[in-house]
């Protein structure tokens, strides 16, 4: 409750906002749940007050009442013949679109019957609905601007600098209480649930030191609806546990205020888990602060099932798995991780990753057929050998030369936006809002998407002989650029973080730019990589979704990302280092089953979390299985579904699970992960799995007829497709399934067909 000592003077609202009402001094008092606390107020010369500012207050009004929204006057081809600027990113013109005479939109000698104040009143048909009242504090500010004659005071008006949002955190407990002790809520006449509210400050500074309240005028925004609610004032309401953010944007300013929502838990007593490196030791601070207790280690059945899908994109065999849970050894599962990163595989699984994100194909004015296949191979050898990270970027972004004598070019060839494409890849930015426009969500403005354009357009381009499988095309600094009087010339190249640097015009932009990355910009660069690699291992990543590292987006571990950041550049960018480190780490190999405390856990990591193999995975999986190859029209027999860098492929099981038959974005979007119906009903009475079952020279024939024992071939079905030994309950039932079966080759197929279809195999877990 507030109040105000002397009304004369100021008067206080419900929301605390003070307003003036004449000149002196007196006391605000807030008082509640038995707390209070004073302000001294003073109020000065209420006559001396500058004129409304155009670009600090009738546009912030505009802002807020949605009228330069992309579903209003902001849209591309605005509404009613009334066009702004999205979002306001261009005040000059939206001040001309208000005043233009031809419109009508100002009546000078009678303010307030301007349709520009009439129909956001709703005084006048609107078709965007009334959007404040007659008299409210956004109705006096536009009238008053009209009353001064409606001036603009572009690239006069003091600047905003930056925006402080307060509290930029808290850490909000939710007690478990009994219902009986639940408020009556007098509104409805019963029993509600007090939900913690937080009342968020927003405060303006300005370039000549003045410090505005904000809070009505500014734009709130929510990271996970589920979690936080937050109404136009900037209250916050907790609705449940997790964790969330408040965007809020004034003025093309941003501003950030993260909540976690904690259920007190009287029982929860914090046990140190143990640690195997410093990626524990951040989780386990984060686990304290959420009060979770971390799952079990995994058993060495589901670890090496899942590190060797992780690494090489392929099931243990039976052999592999009998010698890892037999061996005694303390440190197997770091020998395990060691041997599989020096396997052929490692490089098959981030050679697709990268083809794909390229966006390059074997159609159009890309590589084609020829150019993807030589692209493949040499990604595969780049991440088998660890070239450290720095130089495989370089050799992508800044390659030139034959797309077929140097295939990292080939990178570059094809037709998205290398803009857009870079930025997403190696820093996590996604840039395409600010081709049209500033970014709304982030910090990037048009002029950064226009000034990194020009990293990307000053390099030649032509095609060399074709043969029937392809062309080799080539890319360099055009010859008119070394003419003797243009030797000389110098470019200025604005970089993304503002700052400018100036080279010769014979100099390829693109080196400047790489060097950038992995100077100035080298802890940005490293966030993005680490981010992405843990994500690839963990099934989300720390910033979630990984390719969108922006301002409104946190990350769930600061501390972790930046300390794994740190490390790959203390390591020169070592690949297989950093993947090594997060597999090592007992976070990692933490089990998939709950516990009490961390069964509603889906972003910190307490457990792991269920992951459904990717297309390529899975149908390699099937086929390692099942002893039976896919025969691709694309590639030679026996030819793995992971080492397919073509896009026209025509097979319809990895199409149903979701890899893309086009690349047309570098967002990791484009492949689908969801489980659906035509997947289910593909593995249940598809042909992929069930010929592969019956073929008489398949993995299960031969099982059959070199196990005549139940027993022994129950055992080694489960080794081949779930890598692990059967429980007895499991073992009992698959004997009684066998001895009843009439024909023991029919009851093994439909024992394999069990497992093949179950979730167990389907999933990392």
């Amino acid at each position: 409750m507030f109040t105000s000592r002397d009304p004369t003077i100021v008067v206080v609202d419900e929301a605390g906002v003070i307003r003036p009402t004449g000149q002196g001094e007196t006391v605000v008092r807030a008082a509640g749940w038995g707390n209070a606390a004073e302000v001294l107020v003073k109020v000065g010369n209420r006559t001396d007050r500058p004129p409304v500012s155009f670009v600090n207050q009738v546009m912030a009004v505009l802002g807020k009442a949605g009228c330069n929204a992309g579903s209003c006057h902001g849209h591309s081809k605005g509404k009613g013949d009334f066009k702004l600027s999205l979002r306001g990113y261009d005040p000059s013109a939206d001040h001309r679109a208000i005043t233009d005479a031809d419109s009508g939109r100002v009546v000078s000698q009678r303010p307030a019957d301007s349709p520009f104040l009439q129909m956001p009143t709703g005084q006048l048909d609107h078709g965007g609905g009334k959007r404040f009242e007659v008299n409210s504090e956004r109705y006096r500010t536009l009238r008053q601007w009209l009353v001064e004659g409606a001036r603009s005071d572009v690239g006069q008006a003091v600047a905003l600098t930056r925006i402080e949002v307060l509290p930029e955190s808290r850490c909000v407990p939710i007690n478990a209480v009994a219902p009986g002790d639940i408020p009556i809520d007098a509104t409805v006449g019963v029993r509600t649930p007090v939900q913690p509210q937080q009342q968020l400050i927003v405060l303006a500074h300005f370039a000549d030191g003045s410090v505005r309240d904000v809070t009505r005028q500014a734009i709130y925004e929510l990271s996970d609806e589920g979690v936080l609610s937050v109404d136009q004032r900037g209250r916050v309401t907790c609705v449940s546990e997790g964790e969330a953010a408040v965007f809020v944007r004034f003025l093309g300013q941003m501003g950030l205020a993260r909540f976690s929502i904690l259920r007190q838990k009287p029982d929860f007593e914090w046990r140190e888990p143990p640690s195997n490196n410093y990626v524990d030791e951040h989780m386990a601070t984060k686990w304290k602060q959420m009060q979770l207790h971390p799952a079990e280690l995994s058993s060495d059945a589901e670890f090496l099932r899942r590190v060797s899908f992780d690494t090489v994109g392929l099931p243990p065999d039976p052999s592999e798995v009998r010698a890892f849970l037999t061996d005694p050894g303390t440190d197997k599962r770091k020998r395990k991780i060691d041997e599989l990163l020096s396997r052929e595989g490692f490089g098959d699984q981030w050679a697709l990753y990268w083809a794909e994100l390229s966006g390059t194909t074997e159609s159009g004015d890309s590589a084609r057929f020829k150019g993807m296949w030589t692209f493949s191979f040499w990604l595969r050898d780049t991440f088998n050998r660890n070239v450290p990270y720095d130089q495989f970027v370089r050799a992508v972004v800044a390659g030139k030369g034959s797309s077929i004598h140097n295939p990292a070019m080939t990178f570059i060839t094809n037709q998205l936006p290398r803009v857009e494409t870079t930025a997403q890849l190696f820093l996590g930015i996604r840039m395409r809002c600010a081709r049209c426009h500033d970014h709304p969500f982030d910090v990037w403005k048009q002029q950064d998407y226009q000034a990194l354009q020009k990293f990307f357009i000053r390099q030649g381009y032509k095609e060399g002989p074709s043969d029937p499988y392809g062309r080799d095309i080539f890319r360099f600094v055009p010859p008119e650029k070394h003419l003797p009087w243009l030797r000389d010339q110098k470019i200025t190249l604005r970089l993304p973080d503002a700052s400018q640097v100036e080279v010769l015009g014979t100099r390829d932009p693109r080196e400047i730019f790489v060097e950038w990355l992995f100077g100035a910009a080298k802890r940005r660069t490293s966030r993005a990589i680490v981010n992405r690699v843990w994500g690839r291992l963990f099934g989300r990543g720390i910033v979630e979704p990984v390719d969108d590292m922006r301002f409104s987006n946190p990350s769930v571990n600061e501390p972790l990302l930046n300390a794994l950041a740190e490390d790959f550049i203390e390591n020169k960018y070592d690949f297989k280092y950093l993947v090594r480190t997060i597999l090592h780490s007992r976070t990692y190999q933490l089990s998939s089953r709950v516990n009490e405390s961390n069964r509603n856990d889906r972003a910190n990591f307490s457990h792991s979390y269920l992951r459904q193999l990717r297309a390529e995975v899975l149908l390699d999986a099937i086929v390692r299985v099942t002893g039976r190859d896919e025969n691709f029209r694309v590639a030679a027999p026996g030819v793995r579904a992971v080492n397919l860098p073509v896009t026209d492929i025509q097979s319809r099981f990895l199409t149903l699970f979701g890899r893309p038959s086009e690349r047309q974005s570098a967002c990791e979007c484009v492949r689908s992960q969801t489980t659906t119906l035509p997947q289910v009903m593909h593995l249940i009475c598809g042909e992929t799995v069930i010929e592969k079952i019956r073929a008489v020279d398949g993995t299960l024939a031969n099982l059959l007829a070199s196990h005549p024992d139940d027993g022994r071939f129950i055992e080694e079905l489960y080794l081949r497709v779930l890598g692990r030994f059967p429980q007895p309950p499991e073992r009992q039932t698959a004997e009684r399934f066998l001895a009843a079966a009439d024909d023991r080759t029919q009851g093994g197929e439909d024992m394999m067909w069990a497992l093949l279809t179950s979730t167990e195999f389907v999933f990392n877990h």
